[in-house]
């Protein structure tokens, strides 16, 4: 295998992430503004954010496999496709029915990217250099959801809401080209994996099989997105209740991920040296939940409590990135990311969802930060126990 390829593969996964990025994130900054167009409730106004989990639930762990049969280049020009043409009906749209339409199929093609990145990087790198990449890829996540954040409302202000989702769109097409003409595929033990493709039901069927290691971290992964998807996708709209301008509150909001961003990498340095990656996450999300019930109810200035939410929440998305080759072997690596992305659409259906009844109910945001934190401190019990009940491969580490 040559040296460059794996880093190769990285910023393939990286835009690959980025993408789904903005795709996903398109909706918080200008959440108000549809609200306003639309004249629609705070419940649907969420919704728009769930809708965009319900086809994950159902395909995640289907695409998964499909993209350990196929291989990442075949399964994410499908994908990207799909992503477009949901971007575009979103951002084109005249009535909610449309919107909830045309999130829900974007929402099946970048999942599926997403699942394909994950795999990409699984795949071209060693153990020993696993936990570094998936801190790099990781802040393509919070880099997106940044720009998002800081950028999109601005642009709503000046142009109107549909324009940050034609972006999304152009973008998705930019990586589409990619994707047919660049991308680097799998390296060659995956290629001989896949040289005999299995039947695809025979494969769907197995997940029964796969064990239960697998879905503890994805539990993990589903509520410690309830809790963050929740807060990015409300907390600017409540920094605008409480009197802060639109772009400030963007940014109030964004600090969630610029923890992410600064962290990542350094934590999974520390993963490939020392693994305890139960205790990242144990750590992480008590400190989380603690701060997001301050949130609303404490004279704290926001930009200590969310740089200090951004911080905690830093140590949560690398180690869950790395369990999964620590648990499956490479052929079952797809379908791993597949079921953590079925939990984590799960997550963002339910949390925003409540989150977002709960404020319709009471017309405050006290409840749903309340909400945010218990689904933090859930994803703490989950991690403890999986660290007791099913230790982490340590013979995994010694691989080179």
């Amino acid at each position: 295998m040559e040296s460059k390829f794996p880093w190769r593969a990285l910023i393939y996964a990286y835009l690959s992430m980025f993408a789904f990025a903005v795709t996903f994130q398109a909706i918080p900054p200008v959440l108000g503004f549809i609200i306003s167009s639309l004249g629609i409730s705070h419940t649907y106004a969420g919704a728009l954010m769930s809708f965009f989990a319900i086809p994950g639930i159902i395909i995640a762990i289907p695409g998964g496999i499909l993209s350990d049969i196929y291989g990442p280049r075949r399964m994410g020009i499908i994908s990207l496709i799909i992503s477009l043409v949901g971007c575009l009906l979103v951002g084109l749209g005249g009535s909610f029915s449309v919107l909830v339409a045309g999130r829900f199929i974007s929402g099946i093609g970048a999942l599926i990217v997403s699942i394909i990145a994950l795999q990409t990087i699984s795949c071209w790198f060693t153990k020993k250099d696993l936990g570094s990449a998936m801190g790099i890829f990781n802040t393509a996540m919070p880099v997106g959801t940044i720009l998002s954040l800081n950028i999109f409302n601005r642009l709503a202000v000046v142009w109107g809401w549909r324009i940050p989702i034609i972006l999304t769109a152009a973008f998705n097409l930019f990586i589409l080209a990619l994707y047919l003409f660049w991308h680097p595929g799998l390296p060659n033990k995956g290629a001989q994996l896949k040289a005999n493709k299995p039947d695809v039901l025979k494969e769907i069927f197995s997940v029964k099989g796969v064990g239960w290691p697998i879905w503890f971290v994805a539990a993990i992964w589903m509520m410690f997105n309830a809790a963050g998807i929740s807060f990015l996708t409300f907390a600017s709209d409540y920094y605008i209740s409480v009197g802060y301008d639109v772009g400030y509150a963007g940014f109030l909001a964004s600090l969630f991920m610029i923890g992410s961003l600064v962290f990542s990498p350094l934590v999974g340095y520390l993963i490939d040296k020392a693994g305890g990656e139960a205790h990242f996450i144990i750590a992480g999300t008590i400190v989380s939940a603690i701060l997001l019930y301050l949130v609303p109810v404490t004279g704290i200035n926001p930009l200590y409590l969310g740089g200090l939410l951004g911080l905690s929440a830093a140590f949560i998305p690398t180690p869950v990135y790395s369990l999964v080759p620590k648990y499956l072997p490479p052929n079952k690596q797809g379908m791993g990311y597949g079921i953590l992305s079925a939990g984590l659409n799960i997550g963002i259906l339910a949390g925003p969802l409540l989150v977002g009844l709960s404020y319709d109910q009471v017309q405050n945001y006290i409840f749903g930060f309340k909400l945010m934190a218990i689904f933090s401190i859930t994803t703490a019990v989950i991690a403890l126990f999986l660290q007791l009940r099913f230790p982490t491969p340590t013979s995994n580490r010694k691989e080179k």
